[in-house]
Order: structure tokens, then sequence, then C-alpha cells
């Protein structure tokens, strides 16, 4: 990653000057452009430093301060509006480097200075008003765009109780450059409470789907290194560079040697300051230096005793016990239990609805606004009058995600849960590549895990068409899920993603978790037995997938029961298979597929047009 320097002391009101394009962080300029308005802010900040310079760290080794965090993604329907995982990755990041985690970069450096901060991050489970939450804020404005302080405003938490990450498009820097991030300190956070925390690109933070993988996730653990306390090692130069003034001046860190200017990238050595006693070459891996994302790899005891000082007194609330309590967590960083969901399975739910509003399922179109997103259709449905759709067609974006997820079901009442829903879609383009994923939750979407993804072959009911596609009585197909994995879920909640790649339009309806009815049902579900298309044309492929190898024998029959293809015996491996069923010498109409397995017998209707 190429990182450059900002020009100092070049800052007014509403125009900042940069000497090359890219700008790693815009702290220190953020916070002299505060002084200008708060002049006070440097008498606290001479105080803060006073305590740190003082402080003798006495925090037990292996006791670890937990903070609870909050995501504020602020968008425009734009790839900005990160994934829940990436933002969970984001997280990842930020505890491996401040854990120095075995396996990790942190972890594996050989530098004898190297330390395990201690600190350890984790999304809010609760809200301020006590209600359970993702620990994400997802909020439409065109502030995302060239984003300040203003847009914090947006949504803000209680800066002494949780870290706000904002989590925007672009930073504003007065027209040329590109900043990736900034942060306050702690002793601003009385004067400055309510834009206190962390402003991120939003390929700044982890390093999936958007994420930058040349950064590695470090330009927040950057930034949160400055939340917790701390300054870059370049600070004010080449000076701090005698251990009588090494607590004094420059980083005020005295095992951080001074450094002249910002390193980039990650040169193997480095020395730009040899007026120190004793004069060591710059620590280019420090977390608070400008190196590479893949090169940073130190946090000092040093670091960790100033930013343990200044925690304590000004971010003593946010580890408390009782407000990690009230956020939902436990003193040893696990989350509390959840109570139990009032809704219990067996559920159903028909959309037979003119809006979702009080039923318990939201939409969440992260990319698209109502109009091509998902939405209440009252025109279509398998039974009753309505069904969830999107309007695909409109999409002429690729990769756009959008979603609508599920109340909280209690499915512990169900001893063999099954999720069931109504699916009809069609192709625009013989390369549409859509895809719809189904997450399960069960702590309100802060962690999901993807248990089934259609592809666009399988979705397939309707014939392909350049034109918006409705479907007619028999062009919907009916998928069985087994959640029987997750039978211990007091909060089940299921989230239907569409990532949309030229596709048409989809459509859902006639959801239900509940108990298999039959026998053959059961099998197929133990099998995630898929058929597509339905209808069929030339060919149809069956996907099967198998926990042990077994032996499958299949063949279709006519409506009347007449044989008309025996295909060759299956001796499946451990594993999912996909069978193609050459089709091309049957008529139109409807067909039976019979699967014979050693576990038994089924049956699956499908039709040729």
């Amino acid at each position: 990653m190429r990182k450059f320097i900002l020009m100092a002391g070049i800052i007014s009101c509403t125009t900042w000057v940069w000497a090359q394009q890219i700008v790693p962080c815009a702290t220190d300029e953020v916070y002299v452009e505060m002084t200008r308005k708060f002049p006070e802010l440097k008498q606290e900040e001479e105080k803060a430093n006073q305590i740190a310079a003082t402080y003798v760290n006495l925090q037990k080794k292996g006791v670890i301060r937990y903070f609870p965090v909050v995501f504020h993604v602020i968008h425009k329907w734009g790839m900005e509006n990160i994934s829940q995982a990436q933002l969970n990755d984001a997280i990842r990041v930020l505890n491996e480097d401040f854990r120095k985690a075995a396996g990790t970069k942190g972890g594996s450096s050989t530098d004898p200075l190297s330390i395990d901060m201690e600190y350890e991050f984790r999304l809010a489970q609760f809200d301020p008003n006590g209600q359970p939450t993702n620990g994400v804020n997802r909020i439409y404005s065109t502030g995302t765009d060239n984003a300040q302080d203003q847009q914090k405003a947006l949504s803000y938490w209680d800066s002494k109780k949780y870290f706000n990450v904002w989590i925007v498009n672009t930073i504003y820097n007065g027209g040329s450059g590109t900043i990736l991030g900034y942060a306050q300190f702690p002793f601003q956070i009385n004067q400055y409470g309510s834009t206190d925390g962390v402003m991120l690109r939003a390929d700044q933070a982890g390093v999936i789907d958007l994420g930058s993988t040349g950064q590695s996730g470090r330009t927040l653990t950057h930034e949160a290194g400055h939340w917790v306390g701390l300054y870059h090692p370049f600070q004010g130069g080449c000076v701090g560079n005698t251990p009588s003034n090494c607590s004094s001046q420059g980083d005020q860190v005295c095992d951080t040697p001074p450094v002249s200017t910002s390193t980039n990238g990650c040169p193997g050595t480095r020395n730009s300051c040899t007026n120190d006693s004793p004069d060591l070459p710059d620590q280019i891996r420090n977390y608070m230096d400008y190196a590479d994302g893949n090169c940073m790899n130190i946090y000092t005891p040093g670091q960790k005793t100033r930013s343990s000082s200044l925690l304590n007194s000004y971010r003593s609330i946010a580890f408390s016990a009782a407000n990690l309590s009230a956020i939902g967590l436990n003193a040893d960083g696990t989350y509390k239990n959840l109570t139990a969901s009032a809704t219990k399975a067996p559920y159903s739910f028909g959309f037979n609805v003119a809006s979702l509003w009080s039923t318990g399922w939201t939409i969440e179109n992260y990319m698209s606004p109502g109009d091509s997103g998902w939405a209440v259709n009252n025109l279509v449905s398998v039974q009753g009058t309505g069904c969830m759709s999107a309007q695909n067609i409109k999409n002429n974006r690729l990769n756009i995600r959008n979603a609508f997820i599920s109340p909280n079901i209690d499915i512990t009442t169900l001893a063999a849960p099954t999720l069931s829903f109504y699916l009809a879609y069609a192709k625009r383009l013989t390369v549409s590549g859509d895809r719809l994923r189904i997450y399960i939750s069960n702590n309100y979407g802060r962690t999901e895990l993807l248990v089934r993804e259609i592809l666009a072959a399988e979705m397939e009911t309707g014939t392909m068409s350049a034109n918006a596609f409705t479907p007619g009585t028999g062009e919907w197909k009916k998928f069985n899920i087994d959640l029987t994995p997750y039978k211990s879920y007091t909060n089940c909640r299921i989230k239907f993603e569409l990532k949309s790649l030229k596709g048409n339009n989809i459509f859902i309806d006639e959801f239900s978790i509940s108990t298999p009815t039959s026998v053959e049902e059961l099998l197929k579900q133990s099998l995630q037995f898929a058929f597509y298309p339905n209808p069929a044309h030339n060919r149809a492929t069956v996907s099967i997938t198998n926990s042990e190898e077994q032996t499958l024998e299949m063949s279709v029959a006519d409506i009347s029961g007449r044989l008309v293809i025996q295909m060759p015996t299956q001796n499946l491996e451990t594993g999912t298979h996909q069978v193609e069923i050459p089709l091309g010498d049957l008529q139109s109409g409807m067909y039976l597929l019979q699967v014979k397995t050693p576990k038994g017998t089924f049956n699956h209707k499908f039709l040729i047009n």
C-alpha cells in the first residue's frame, strides 16, 4: 500500500493542502483544526500527557479490557454499504493485532518489543435503549461522499460507552488526495464527545468483499491506536531522542525510537534519526507508523503503558463491568444469552400484507432503493394475496446485494426443523449469474452462517426473457432446507440475500419453519436434493449431497407411470454431486423422477416445456 505524508501546518477551516495523493491518516490535521475552535484542548492534552508520563502500569497480565463497538454505515445504495461479514472481519483484524494473536502477522513478530496490548473489541449486543442489535446502523445519506465530522450526527451512540466507527465512501480532503481514516484522542472526549471515534473509508474495513487486501485491514488498527491514546512515532520528527526527554517529546513513548518522517512501503532497515541516544533504527513495523498494512506488526510495552493511562483517565466507563453488562457482554468478553424469542416454531408467513410494518420482517436493500430491491408484491403469489419480490431486471450494475429478513423465531420447539419456501425466477441473459444466499443467525444478525446458496440455473422456473418476468401458476418451485444443525437456536433469524448478476425478477412466497410431514420429505431434505431447471427442456440436473458413500438409482416415468428413462446406477462418494438427466427425446408434459437410495425412495414431479 503506497502511503504519503501530509504537508504539516497548512490547514484552514475550509481547505486542506496535501503533499501527495494518498493520506493514510488525517488525525493530526483534524486535531489541529479542533484546537483552533477549542484552544482549551491543548491544556487538556498537556494534562493527559503529564498523567501518561508519570503513570505506572499496574494492570495485571492476562486482564483483558473489552470495548463495545458500533459501526455506523453511511451509504447511498453503493458498494460502501458493506456487508456484516466485512464488518466482522474488521473486528477480527483489530483483535488479532491488539492481542498479538498466534498465527497472525502480529503474532509472528520476532521483535522483542512486540507485545500483547490485551485490548479486545466486541460488536455491541444491545443498543443505548437496551434493545438487541447486530452492532451496525445503516443510514442513507449522500454525505457518505467527502464525509466530515458533521455526518457523524446522522448516527451516534454515547462515546463514553461505545467505540463509534463511521464507515463512509470517501472522506473530505479539500479537493485533492485520498484520506483513508482519522480518529480522536481520548483527551478530546469532553469537548468533542459527539464526534469521538473513527471515520473510515469502507474499503479500509477488513480484507474481504470491498476490503483492500493490500492494506490488510490495518488502517482501523492504526486509527484505533489513536483512539486509545497513541501518537505517530514521527510526531515532531527527531525529538524525544534521549532518556531524559523521550517521555515528554515526540510520541512520548520511550521504546519507540524517534522517526524523522513517516515510513512508506516496507523497507528492510531505516534510520531516519541519528541523534537519538542510543542510536536505534526506525521501528518501521509499528502500527502507528505509515508502513504498508501487511508490514505492520508491533505495539510496544511503552505504547501499552501510555494508552492504559489515558484509557483509565478518559475511557474507563467503556470497559467497566457495568457498561459491558449493559451492552450484552459478560466479564470474560463472551456474549450474554439472549432471551428466547416469543415467536415459536412451527411458524409460517405468506406475505399477504400491504407492508411488512409490525410483522417482524425487515428489508435491507443494501444497494438498491425500493423500486429494484426487495418489496412486498400484492400482484403475484403462490396462494393468498402477496409475496416478496425484487424487480431485479432494473439493476444494471453487477454484484448488487439486497436482502429481506425474517423475525426471530424459537425453533427449539421442533425436533427436525425445516425451512420451506416457494421461489420463481427467470434469467435475462444466458450469462445471468444471479444467486440467492440464505443465512441463519441466532444473535440478531451479528454473526451469520450461510446455509444454502442457490445459483441461477437451480432457481430458474421461467423462460429466459429480456422483458420483466412475472411467474404464472406453474412457474414456482419449492425448496426445503434442513435446519436440524441449528435446532438449539432460540432466536433463529433467516436472511434471503440476492446477489444480482444480469438476471431477471425473483419472487419468494409461503415461508415456513416446521417439521417435515412425510418420510419422502425427510429423505429429500437429508440429501439436500435439488432438481433444476423446472420446467426443463433438453436436459435437467439433479444435485445431491451425501454424508456417506452410497448407491443411487434414478428413473423417469410419465404421468401414467410408464418408465421412459432408466439412468445408470450411480455410486456416489461423500460430498455434493450433480447428475445430468437427458430429456431431449421426451415430449412436453408432466413427469416423475424416482430416486432410490439405501435408506428409501422418493419421487419428484417436474415439467418439460
